[in-house]
């Protein structure tokens, strides 16, 4: 009896696979499969109760002969990720996190300078590339990070990940006085040097934007409105006109201000690019896809209500999505976690765990919840919303599709 208990577990468990792949499987490979009853999980997800479908694709769990249901987490038997990847491959929706500050050393295990964890990187990453992550753009803000940023990147590329690093390179509005008016190196040399920087990545496509650069009011004490008019100004002209590269944008709070520099300056750019992490209004969203440029959607973006009433009237075909992690996390009190249908299991920093999330701390894996609350504002499915934005990401960056037998979904 006990036996005819376990091999139903185990073809149920089949079964669900089976309609959830791609490809046909044999019976045989269904007793040959060995699944703990006591799977740890290091992220679960909901079902879709619309479509009957998770953001995998997969058909809700079947029934155990228990009354129990099958749930399956990262952390699995070799022959269950074997398995389970091949069917990933074809059915979980692809992402390109756009703006990843990932060398934020919350990833070292050290928060407002206290250490509290050994470094986790490499479980971020595996979570990343798990979640559909095939590129991460690497966020730099002052000439260090734009140089730690390359050679991260290139080191990366290095290993198996499944996941391409890309970076950009440039100054961030509230860093503009520390960078250029408090250095002991003059103007001129600091932006010849990111010029340098940026052509040297572009050679071999590890650079793919300059930026981040923009317009901050919300934050003039670390940097006068003037400064940062005039060296976003000077990014435009020396930067981004010598290496060609679209631009990586941040707009916070300034108004159209950022628009019309912009517009005084359309010859220093020629690639367009995106506003990254947009949380103004439509009609400021508007005169920036007019322009050419893209918009940039983060957990900061999705705060409000307003926030989803502007987003859910942007068109798919100009949104990029992204983290900003390990900022702009989604949380209960914000208006577009309605919308979450995919849950981590997360621990507080001071009790972390290696293998779980740590608590607002975002990951590029959190990108997932992104697009769900993009895809539930805009009444759309989440592999219509994942594919497109894909694309739009392959569109503005040139890069070629890794998978030529995939089109967005009609």
């Amino acid at each position: 009896r006990e036996t005819m208990r376990t091999a139903k577990r185990r073809v149920a468990t089949y079964l669900l696979f089976a309609t959830s792949c791609s490809r046909p499987l044999s019976l045989h490979s269904c007793v040959s499969l060995s699944f703990s009853p006591h799977l740890v999980s290091s992220f679960t997800t909901t079902w879709y109760s619309s479509k009957g479908e998770n953001f995998f694709g997969q058909r809700p769990p079947l029934p155990l002969a228990n009354g129990q249901s099958t749930r399956f987490s990262t952390q699995r038997t070799a022959a269950t990720r074997a398995m389970s990847s091949s069917a990933k491959t074809s059915l979980t929706p692809r992402f390109v996190d756009i703006g990843a500050n990932i060398l934020d050393d919350r990833y070292e295990g050290t928060y407002r300078g206290t250490k509290r964890h050994e470094p986790d990187l490499s479980l971020v990453v595996e979570r990343a590339s798990q979640a559909g992550l095939k590129h991460i753009i690497v966020t730099a803000g002052t000439l260090e990070e734009s140089r730690g940023a390359l050679d991260f990147c290139r080191s990366w590329n290095l290993k198996s990940t499944g996941v391409h690093f890309s970076c950009t390179v440039g100054v961030h509005p509230t860093r503009c006085s520390q960078q250029f008016v408090d250095s002991d190196t003059s103007d001129d040399d600091i932006l010849q040097e990111l010029v340098d920087i940026a052509l040297e990545g572009k050679k071999d496509g590890t650079v793919v934007a300059v930026g981040e650069m923009g317009l901050d009011y919300e934050r003039l004490q670390f940097c006068p409105k003037d400064i940062q008019h005039k060296y976003l100004i000077r990014q435009l002209q020396v930067l981004a006109k010598s290496t060609e590269l679209p631009l990586f944008l941040h707009n916070r709070n300034v108004g159209s201000d950022l628009h019309d520099i912009l517009v005084e300056n359309k010859d220093c750019w020629e690639k367009g690019g995106v506003i990254h992490s947009f949380d103004d209004n439509l009609e400021l969203a508007s005169k920036f896809i007019d322009l050419g440029f893209y918009i940039g959607l983060n957990g900061c973006s999705l705060r409000t209500e307003e926030n989803l009433q502007t987003v859910a009237q942007l068109p798919l075909q100009r949104l990029l999505l992204e983290t900003d992690c390990p900022y702009c996390d989604v949380r209960k009190t914000h208006a577009g976690f309605s919308h979450i249908k995919t849950s981590f299991e997360v621990k507080a920093e001071k009790k972390f765990v290696m293998g779980n999330l740590v608590k607002n701390r975002q990951e590029p894996c959190h990108i997932v919840q992104v697009a769900e609350i993009v895809a539930g504002v805009q009444g759309k499915n989440i592999e219509q919303v994942a594919e497109t934005i894909y694309q739009n990401s392959l569109q503005l960056y040139g890069w070629n599709d890794d998978n030529d037998n995939r089109a967005p979904p009609s």
